[in-house]
């Protein structure tokens, strides 16, 4: 008789088959939705960001641009008449029309004040109603008006759409 040994009939473990990737389990797909959402909704509030900031960006530049011609040129006629430009221009477009477009004088320095967060610029009353219209005076320093200009353009916020 022979011996067989007990082990000899015994099988081979079988193992189960690896466990894929794919289908994700439910809270996978609710996380990728989130990450989705986080991402298109950063997407959003950037091209906002970009398109309300670029009126002010544009002043920004045209701003400086002025203030160089003025220090090129010492034409404070033109310089005043610009900036003063300028601000109606970057007001009509954060501002409501029927707000600003009929402002000028005593009114037009009220609003520059009212909007601009700590500027006075009854500093400056000068430059921007009656330097314009006088002729052209290198004595004088337009440094406050386009420092004041400068501040008030950054505090400008979300475009108004009327």
């Amino acid at each position: 008789m022979t011996k067989t040994n007990a082990l000899d009939n015994l099988r081979d473990i079988h193992l189960p088959e690896a466990i894929g990737w794919w289908p994700l389990a439910p809270g996978w797909y609710i996380l990728l939705i989130l990450v989705l959402l986080f991402f298109a909704g950063g997407l959003y509030y950037f091209i906002e960001y970009q398109k309300n900031g670029k009126p002010k960006r544009h002043a920004l530049k045209l701003l400086a641009q002025y203030q160089e011609e003025y220090q090129r040129n010492g034409n404070s006629q033109l310089a005043c008449s610009r900036v003063s430009e300028l601000l109606k221009r970057v007001a009509l477009v954060y501002f409501s029309r029927e707000t600003v477009a009929s402002l000028q004088g005593e009114e037009w320095i009220n609003f520059l004040n009212r909007t601009g967060s700590k500027l006075n610029f009854n500093a400056v009353r000068q430059l921007l109603l009656e330097l314009p219209y006088q002729p052209s005076n290198s004595q004088v320093s337009l440094a406050p008006l386009f420092a004041r200009a400068k501040t008030w353009i950054k505090q400008r916020g979300k475009r108004c759409l009327k």
